[in-house]
């Protein structure tokens, strides 16, 4: 064999071998490792679907035929990055055949099929070539019972996810809202079990950081219909937190406090997982977004009900959150606070206002409650609209924009439909019976 064939194949040989690895990290990495751990291989499969499926999404013209070709971005990623580390291994050990044995790389490619779907059509006919068919052969069958046991826990923790999204349609509306969702809780008299709920709904956020990070195909798998988001629902109970915090000092707030904590941590959480490159603090084009000072940041210090003790937790959990990214993802985490609320005056006194004709209780002056909730708000409501806007969420009231231009989704409200079934009870308008 000519030195320049042996110089050559010894090359092939080795980049079969940094294939091979590229692909057993990747496997290791999404499937094994408990870790938001980064992958290449993963990464890329991940990108090419989620930006196909969203091109493809974008030529649609309402978002409920957005999000039926968008329901396919997780599915698809799953299968995407199967085959990937297939195609991986089978063009990794083909090289490595190639490099070790004297036969063309059509037959390398052909003998690494045969061994690593073991079919057994091919086999080597020297000894390093059959130590390479025997790994060929046990990494076929290792990957497929990763998958077995895989996707099972994928779909598990889906089903487990949409459970309390799927009650909240019923309490907090088709896209949920938080003011919706007080307002029927003041109607239907469960306003006290649907604070206490918050604490579910905490640790379901905590859940949801857990899981969705250390799977994150997890973020890309809609729910079941188009109104529905899991992003619309957490976004949806810890607005209802905000405003209770804001517009009542009587009413509990110790599980309100709570959500606040897990909800913002998870959107944070989740945030920075999938803008890893920074570039999303610059072009999330959020209307009006206007950077605060640090002294800014601190006048929730001094608010009624948002004390001193209480904001220590959050600042310490936000430090310790940090600590678990990269230097620059840990930066991004840091100055996630520090931008206002979107909401505008005139939308929060028209939540107020939904909320006062069903007596809700209110006993704040409606100016502190503003100042209130607007800074509440702003601890989570960046990362939030980031991720709404690159997942295409549900286009709920308060969510953010998107990356085309969508009309608001509003829910069925609760009290118009009390005020119109209000007036079969004046005389006159009871039906006969």
């Amino acid at each position: 064999m000519a030195l320049a064939e042996l110089a050559s194949r010894g090359g092939i040989f080795v980049l079969g071998l940094v294939v091979v690895m590229i692909s057993l990290v990747s496997l290791m990495r999404t499937v094994i490792v408990p870790r938001p751990l980064r992958s290449s291989l993963s990464g890329l499969v991940m990108w090419l679907v989620e930006y196909t499926t969203r091109g493809i999404a974008y030529l649609r013209g309402t978002y409920a035929k957005r999000d039926h070709v968008l329901a396919w971005t997780g599915p698809v990623m799953i299968l995407a990055m199967l085959i990937a580390w297939l195609i991986g291994f089978l063009v990794g050990y083909a090289m490595l055949i190639y490099g070790v044995s004297g036969m063309d790389f059509g037959d390398a490619l052909r003998q690494s099929g045969s061994s690593l779907l073991t079919l057994g059509f091919a086999g080597g006919v020297n000894e390093d070539q059959t130590i390479i068919d025997f790994i060929a052969a046990a990494t076929g069958p290792i990957i497929i019972a990763m998958l077995i046991g895989y996707l099972p826990t994928i779909f598990q923790t889906y089903l487990e996810r949409e459970v309390l999204v799927t009650m909240l349609s019923t309490s907090g509306g088709e896209p949920a809202w938080g003011p919706e969702y007080l307002a029927r809780a003041t109607l239907s008299g469960t306003l006290d079990q649907a604070l206490d709920h918050m604490d579910a709904w905490a640790e379901w956020a905590a859940r949801l950081r857990l899981t969705h990070i250390t799977y994150p195909t997890l973020m890309f798998v809609r729910s079941p219909r188009a109104t529905r988001h899991y992003l619309i629902s957490l976004l949806c109970v810890m607005d209802a937190a905000a405003l209770q915090i804001s517009l009542s000092s009587t009413v509990e707030r110790m599980h309100a406090y709570r959500l606040l904590l897990q909800g913002s941590q998870t959107f944070e959480s989740l945030y920075v997982v999938t803008h890893r490159d920074g570039r999303g603090l610059r072009r999330i084009p959020v209307v009006n977004r206007l950077l605060q000072s640090r002294d800014a940041q601190d006048r929730a210090s001094h608010l009624p009900a948002w004390s001193l003790d209480t904001r220590a937790v959050h600042e310490a959990a936000a430090q310790d959150n940090a600590v678990g990214f990269s230097t620059l993802n840990a930066t991004t985490t840091s100055v996630l606070g520090l931008h206002d609320s979107t909401i505008t005056h005139d939308q929060f006194m028209r939540a107020v206002t939904m909320l006062q004709a069903v007596n809700y209780p209110i006993n704040r002056s409606l100016d502190e409650a503003w100042t209130m909730f607007r800074d509440i708000r702003s601890q989570y409501e960046f990362p939030a609209y980031a991720l709404a806007y690159r997942l295409d969420a549900v286009p709920a009231p308060w969510s953010g924009p998107r990356y085309k231009r969508t009309d608001i989704i509003y829910p069925a409200s609760a009290g118009a439909r009390r005020t119109a079934l209000g007036s079969l009870d004046e005389p006159g308008d009871t039906p006969a019976p």
